[in-house]
């Protein structure tokens, strides 16, 4: 029986790849990784490993989740050691338990080797404390991808509570303006946070009021900035 892993790659900075990670790395015989998984961090596989870009951004998937599930189970029969390599860590928006349930309709249990989630350690890396005393008690991570469901779930403002917005920057202008519509006062501040722990990352900061005197042409020049995270709060 094939020993299968779910790996986190971290963040995007190769130092943020645990070591527990780095291990079975070398080991592997199949790498299936990411889009947002860094070069660097294949590299530590070992020459004879077979790497498969399974990675999926907007609108250019390379696999569907259907058929990275069939190539688990598949190379699961046929290899020894199996990584399903993903960014930040398995189980926080990457899909991860489908794959572990597609898994163990063929008789496998996979290890989860946890990552350094983007989800912290961006906002951290610029600064931002996802908690502060002075300003805030709570904060709360949630996709931005489908503004029905972020709509459904954010119903209303709450001063000391801050919003970590995960694949949201092509709805920043719908998220504002539903924000705005639940309570949110013109005068919060909201960083764009692109590309964090990298060396191309970059923070842009902004006010509600700001975002909506917005023109069309500045909401499709934002799209460039991602992989990015919308940090919404106070104390930034």
């Amino acid at each position: 029986m094939a020993e299968v892993y779910l790996v986190g790659a971290g963040a995007g900075d190769v130092e943020l790849l645990t070591l527990k990670a780095l291990k079975i790395l070398q080991k592997a015989d199949v790498i299936l990784y990411d889009a947002l998984v860094s070069s660097e961090v294949l590299e530590f596989a070992k020459e004879s490993a077979l790497l498969i870009n399974v990675g999926k951004r907007k609108a250019n998937h390379s696999k569907k989740q259907e058929e990275i599930n069939q190539l688990l189970q598949q190379y699961s029969k046929s290899h020894s050691i199996v990584v399903r390599l993903k960014g930040g860590t398995p189980f926080v928006f990457g899909r991860g338990y489908e794959e572990v349930r597609a898994l163990k309709e063929v008789g496998i249990s996979p290890t989860i080797i946890s990552g350094v989630s983007s989800t912290t350690s961006v906002p951290e890396s610029f600064m931002i404390p996802l908690i502060d005393r002075m300003y805030n008690d709570s904060y709360r991570t949630i996709t931005g991808h489908d503004i029905k469901l972020f709509s459904q779930i954010v119903t209303s403002y709450h001063p000391r509570e801050s919003l970590v917005v995960m694949m949201g920057v092509y709805n920043l202008q719908k998220i504002v303006e539903h924000l705005l519509s639940v309570g949110y006062p013109l005068s919060m501040r909201l960083a764009i946070l692109s590309k964090g722990t990298t060396p191309q990352a970059q923070k842009i900061l902004y006010t509600f009021r700001e975002i909506s005197q917005k023109e069309e042409d500045f909401f499709t020049q934002i799209q460039s900035l991602t992989p990015a995270i919308i940090f919404i709060g106070n104390g930034i």
